[in-house]
């Protein structure tokens, strides 16, 4: 069975353990059809107690037409202390489809979101080009990382590519120039981002290499374009860096999402040959996120550890893991309770926390590794401050 065959019967689970575990396994994972995601808003709809975790894991996921019809229809019947969650995903919706349904969608998006759109469909080549050299120019200008900006300038990136206004040629000088210095300017980590619009394989040494720079902006490009290509060459180039305590983390968000049984081999050899205990916790959870029965020895061996580092929900996601494969272990039911237990103590904390903040609480869910940071930064907590 694929990764996604193994899966589907869980999509939508009454555990809500597995449901926040078979959601972070496909947060990163480009394959995922769009149906599963119109099925995912539309339990997130019925079950409030799952609206955080769908809105939030879904985000990379393609929203289709269907998708936005159920946004439109919902959002405004949510919760307000939530619904800036469910608005994220219509950042998300392609230009053509958000323009046919403006007026709905006029009370989320703003107008220089709007002129924006105008200009990716109808603008000229010299038109995109002018204002992705001004918004690159914003960010290089910029006292401090400018979110909003680059999520614009992606979105030129996208058009430029989309309309064969820009070549591999030209990419490759570009990142041969941003190669010969210590940091990548923003014209560079945009450069990566279009590497894998463009599925550009004689990259792939080239991005397995970033994974060790210092630059997190850069290394959600990097994985994200090597995570695209879907293929063993991948593998082989990140495996060597998954050995490698300063890119184990990108490395690991990398092999774990390309679902081969040359994958789930080379994550087990890293799991052996490390010795931190949160390298070991962060290489299990990438294994469990496989899927696979090869890794069960290393995964069983795992818990019988008296310490655990706390960097991941173990229990739950090994948990998770058996249950989904339909395997048996004696403490199956004790890393489930545990798993309640920690998320149970952990709403007991944030409530009391409550009590003593004034004016509306944004997030009364437990902050997962693979959730966006809460500093803002727009990466994953795990990439950012829960390092």
């Amino acid at each position: 069975m694929t990764f996604l065959e193994k899966i589907k019967p869980h999509l939508i689970s009454d555990d809500i353990l597995i449901q926040e575990t078979v959601l972070q396994a496909l947060h990163d994972y480009p394959n995922v059809p769009e149906e599963w995601t119109v099925g995912l808003l539309k339990e997130a709809f019925k079950n409030k107690e799952k609206q955080s975790s769908i809105f939030i894991y879904v985000e990379k996921q393609t929203i289709n037409e269907e998708a936005v019809k159920i946004l439109i229809e919902n959002i405004p019947k949510m919760d307000q202390s939530k619904n800036h969650l469910a608005q994220n995903l219509l950042n998300h919706v392609e230009p053509e489809i958000a323009l046919k349904y403006r007026e709905p969608l006029n009370r989320y998006i703003n107008e220089d979101t709007w002129a924006l759109y105008e200009l990716i469909l109808y603008g000229t080549e010299k038109d995109v080009y002018e204002e992705y050299a001004n918004t690159i120019n914003t960010l290089d200008r910029a006292d401090s990382y400018q979110h909003d900006s680059f999520i614009k300038a992606k979105k030129l990136a996208k058009c430029l590519v989309q309309n064969n206004w820009i070549t591999a040629e030209e990419i490759a000088l570009d990142i041969e120039d941003e190669l010969k210095e210590e940091w990548f300017s923003f014209s560079g980590i945009l450069s990566v981002y279009m590497i894998g619009q463009l599925n550009l394989s004689q990259f792939i040494p080239m991005l397995a290499r970033l994974l060790v720079r210092d630059d997190d902006i850069l290394l959600e490009e990097a994985s994200f374009a090597l995570i695209g290509f879907q293929n063993d060459d991948v593998v082989k180039e990140v495996a060597p860096y998954l050995k490698k305590s300063e890119s184990i983390i990108y490395a690991t968000s990398v092999v774990e999402n390309i679902k081969t049984d040359l994958a789930v081999k080379v994550l087990r050899e890293a799991y052996r040959a490390a010795e931190e205990l949160e390298d070991q916790d962060i290489l299990i959870e990438a294994l469990c996120h496989q899927l696979s029965k090869e890794a069960l020895p290393e995964i069983t061996a795992h818990m019988e550890n008296e310490y655990l580092s706390g960097l991941v929900d173990i229990e739950q996601v090994v948990y998770s893991y058996y249950s989904i494969l339909g395997e048996q272990h004696h403490e199956l039911e004790e890393w489930k309770q545990a798993a309640l237990e920690s998320e149970m103590d952990f709403r007991n904390t944030q409530k009391q926390s409550n009590l003593l903040q004034s004016g509306p609480v944004h997030n009364e869910n437990k902050v997962g590794r693979n959730d966006p940071c809460p500093c803002g930064s727009g990466k994953k907590y795990k990439k950012c401050c829960g390092k």
